[in-house]
């Protein structure tokens, strides 16, 4: 069984949201963003979002898993504002698709009550946080709220960390350290460090010491690893995730997106298969990381 705990639904009013969301900050804030760093929407990004609805989203995706051979996937908006068409997108295949809610302002006391609406409906079955695009620091005690209400209902918490596309990020906010007293103040809360740490592997070895509720995803390209001060084989990366989280808490991800020029990030699940390999890693501790870690911790 293969579950992709790691991908995202983006589609057109997703989009316009988040641009609005960001021009917030000042006008025309996600045009200068995006000309001084790394791209990540083009025209040709946004005809197809335009020109593709809900159902064929799904058509499009159930096709990928398929072709794949990837059971189930649990899809990210890319802002809160996106939970309504997620919603409808799951309900069209319940069995291959589930969704994680992204508040926009995990703050507010609103997103607590919704956590408890999304989390009935059996759809959406995670939570994920982007610190450094909310401007919300997981350690800041306003959030502790739904920390909370997340352990009571179950729902893991998966946390964007690191190095970022997203183009009005603050990087002040990407350290995963912020995350140990909430992880100690919260023990029935689980908590998914994205992307290995995006950047902050040591920081995310380090809390894997001080705590069990504390999980990582594989999700991604990983590229990270070329900036840091000595690069490292992908395989050592999981050598060193399974020495201190142990294959039980760690969660297969590719992050793909469905953008009319690519589909599912097949070259991703291969290369992260290929470094367990190399690892000789057993078949029971690929079988938890490829899935049975996920479908433990979400409920499936």
């Amino acid at each position: 069984m293969i579950i992709d705990s790691h991908v995202h639904l983006v589609t057109h009013a997703m989009a316009k949201a988040a641009i609005k969301r960001m021009d917030k900050l000042s006008n025309g804030a996600f045009s200068k963003m995006s000309q001084s760093g790394p791209g990540i929407m083009n025209r040709e990004f946004v005809d197809f979002l335009k020109k593709t609805d809900i159902p064929e989203f799904a058509r499009l995706w159930v096709e990928e898993l398929d072709k794949n051979k990837v059971d189930r996937a649990l899809f990210l908006p890319i802002s809160g504002g996106g939970h309504d068409e997620l919603d409808e997108f799951v309900r069209l295949h319940p069995d291959r698709f589930s969704a994680y809610m992204m508040p926009d302002d995990p703050s507010k006391k609103k997103v607590v009550k919704e956590l408890e609406q999304r989390a009935k409906s059996g759809r959406f079955l995670g939570i994920k946080l982007y610190p450094c695009v909310s401007g919300i620091s997981v350690a800041d005690k306003r959030a502790y709220p739904l920390y909370e209400a997340a352990g009571a209902l179950n729902i893991p918490i998966l946390i964007h960390f690191g190095i970022t596309m997203a183009p009005m990020a603050d990087y002040r906010l990407t350290n995963p350290m912020d995350l140990m007293l909430p992880s100690r103040m919260f023990p029935r809360t689980n908590f998914i460090i994205a992307h290995f740490g995006a950047g902050f592997f040591r920081e995310v070895l380090l809390l894997g010491f001080h705590a069990k509720n504390i999980y990582v995803d594989t999700s991604g390209t990983n590229n990270w690893r070329l900036f840091l001060p000595q690069v490292m084989e992908l395989s050592a990366i999981f050598k060193r995730a399974i020495e201190v989280y142990g294959a039980e808490r760690i969660l297969f991800g590719t992050d793909t997106i469905l953008n009319g020029a690519t589909g599912y990030r097949e070259f991703v699940l291969t290369e992260q298969q290929k470094a367990q390999e190399e690892l000789g890693l057993e078949q029971d501790a690929r079988n938890l990381i490829m899935g049975g870690n996920a479908a433990r911790l979400f409920g499936l």
